[in-house]
């Protein structure tokens, strides 16, 4: 492994080939200065980019619209449907469906037994969501947005998973808790592990056949 930053992140979004990332830039006692940072296909080095990158890559072409759903942009999940439409979970855990303009056509929530989603990712016309608290992995109905599948639980393969990264049928699992990736086949339902790492492991995402996972000191190429 190789790490390529070893500051503090909040969020990683990876969209159009581009991972798309915000870091604590400076901190006081009071207030957080964010800073925005890409990496390419082409440039494995992180380099500055501006606020409006970042809200593209995250809420889309409307980003000024979806983006005030949420008081804290940054800790709002958020996943593309294969029609264009935006599922958003905000900060306080109210969940919205947002068409091309930006604008809700749907509110309510996702969260299983008061704890809203800590990650949140489409497949085929379905949204995957992962709880910490719970360990569990939910999928939900898009047409009734209610809970339809449920993987884990007392006895969970998770341990506090934080992210979900889906890439063709197989959603991979950061559990911060264990340390470890986790496949699952959302197809089969069939779970495999992966990696397994010396500290808690937060994100992974996929891209131009490189692989990064967000570790507790840093980003890391895999």
């Amino acid at each position: 492994m190789e790490r390529v930053f070893d500051g503090e992140i909040y969020d990683m979004i990876c969209q159009n080939g581009n991972l798309v990332f915000t870091y604590c830039k400076s901190a006081t006692e009071n207030a957080v200065l964010v800073g925005y940072k890409m990496i390419t296909k082409d440039n494995k080095n992180p380099t500055d980019v501006a606020k409006n990158i970042y809200l593209l890559s995250k809420f889309g072409s409307n980003y000024r619209n979806a983006s005030e759903l949420s008081a804290n942009y940054v800790l709002a999940k958020t996943t593309e449907l294969s029609s264009g439409v935006l599922c958003i979970v905000a900060d306080t855990g109210n969940a919205y469906l947002v068409d091309q303009t930006g604008l809700p056509f749907w509110s309510g929530d996702l969260n299983y037994k008061g704890e809203k989603p800590s990650d949140i990712a489409a497949y085929k016309n379905t949204i995957w969501a992962c709880y910490q608290e719970a360990n569990v992995l939910l999928r939900f109905n898009l047409t009734t947005m209610r809970e339809e599948i449920r993987i884990g639980g007392k006895k969970s393969p998770f341990s506090a998973p934080t992210d979900i990264f889906i890439k063709d049928s197989i959603a991979t699992v950061s559990n911060s808790g264990s340390n470890k990736l986790i496949d699952v086949n959302l197809d089969s339902y069939v779970l495999e592990e992966k990696e397994e790492f010396s500290e808690s492991v937060y994100s992974y995402v996929s891209f131009d056949e490189k692989r990064y996972v967000l570790l507790k000191s840093g980003l890391y190429i895999i």
